[in-house]
């Protein structure tokens, strides 16, 4: 008994080492949140996005630039975008930072300026979250097997944790207690991991996974509950209790973006 078990746990530890990146570096991601609160100032954001923002972004170096909308967007009195911005490393932020510094606030520059003729606000404000890629997905997904389409579906999770102790011990759960190798092997194609560095809810953690449509996001997310490995890491002392808050939103994604 105790040479399967043995041999159990070594297989483990070879399988989460061969799943962990050596010597990538890791990404850094700017997620900005338009919150609104009529379909009106959703549409000019839009337009404002994909006609100004993302080729202005595009031009700056940044190939992949994703834009989603949270599915119940019509009945939420918050309604908003989330464009996800993937950036090599943390200086690609103060480069853009001074690039739209540099722009006259009394020109027309398209980047700055998006208020509507009428004066009303395009937006009621942006939250902007600043996130550091996990050392075992150290770079966003570039690819998949999922085709775009209107069905498919981006699951976007934030888990807040009362301490840093206790969100570490929840980002050790992902690395090296296998949660993120889990995913991969139940193809969960997961596009991000990571921790944030900067925001408005801290210590917290932020991932998105995606799936085909519901019906195919239900189905794997029975298929992880059923997991064995994670009947065995949802368990572990170490590991329980470390989070006080998880917010799930489901999206979907822009035709116009990248993603």
């Amino acid at each position: 008994m105790k040479k399967l078990l043995l041999l159990i746990t070594f297989s483990f530890l070879v399988l989460v080492n061969f799943a962990a990146p050596k010597n990538l570096p890791r990404d850094y991601y700017l997620i900005q949140i338009f919150h609104c609160s009529n379909t009106t100032q959703l549409t000019t954001i839009d337009a404002y996005l994909k006609s100004t923002l993302l080729p202005y972004l595009h031009q700056n170096g940044i190939s992949k630039v994703g834009v989603f909308a949270p599915i119940d967007n019509d009945t939420a009195v918050d309604k908003r975008l989330f464009v996800w911005i993937p950036l090599k490393s943390i200086n690609e932020v103060e480069v853009l930072d001074q690039k739209i510094e540099k722009l006259n606030p009394m020109g027309q520059d398209a980047v700055i300026h998006l208020e509507n003729a009428d004066s009303s606000l395009p937006y009621n404000r942006i939250e902007k979250i600043l996130t550091k890629a996990f050392k075992f997905q150290p770079q966003y997904a570039t690819k998949t097997s999922l085709t775009k389409s209107s069905s498919r579906i981006y699951e976007f999770r934030s888990y807040e944790s009362a301490t840093e102790d206790m969100h570490l011990r929840k980002v050790h759960m992902f690395n090296e207690g296998g949660e993120v190798t889990l995913f991969a092997k139940l193809n969960f194609n997961a596009i991000f991991y990571s921790k944030v560095i900067a925001g408005s809810r801290m210590p917290n953690l932020i991932y998105m996974t995606s799936f085909n449509n519901m019906d195919d996001r239900n189905e794997h997310w029975k298929a992880f509950s059923a997991d064995p490995l994670w009947k065995k890491i949802s368990a572990a002392p170490e590991y329980l209790k470390t989070v006080n808050r998880n917010e799930t939103i489901l999206m979907s994604a822009r035709d116009y973006a990248d993603f």
